[in-house]
């Protein structure tokens, strides 16, 4: 039974991954909205470990979201 999760992230230069959410005891928390300024364009990267009663599980594979920007009105033709 997993008891929770850490998330680690980089700066978007893939340099080293800082942990970002310290879910212990949070299973139920599947999500996370960074509070960091992001800077569009940029490959930010992410991993996720498991916890459970027995220790911490192996490291996700790395993700790799872009920052964009919102989309815009649509101009008519």
């Amino acid at each position: 039974m997993i008891t929770g999760y850490y998330l680690f992230m980089d700066n978007g230069l893939k340099e080293n991954f800082q942990l970002v959410w310290n879910g212990e005891g949070l299973p139920d928390v599947r999500y996370y909205t960074t509070e960091s300024a992001l800077i569009t364009g940029r490959p930010y990267r992410f991993k996720v470990q498991a916890m459970n009663t027995v220790g911490l599980g192996e490291m996700s594979e790395v993700t790799t979201i872009y920052a964009c920007d919102r989309p815009g009105p649509v101009k008519a033709p």
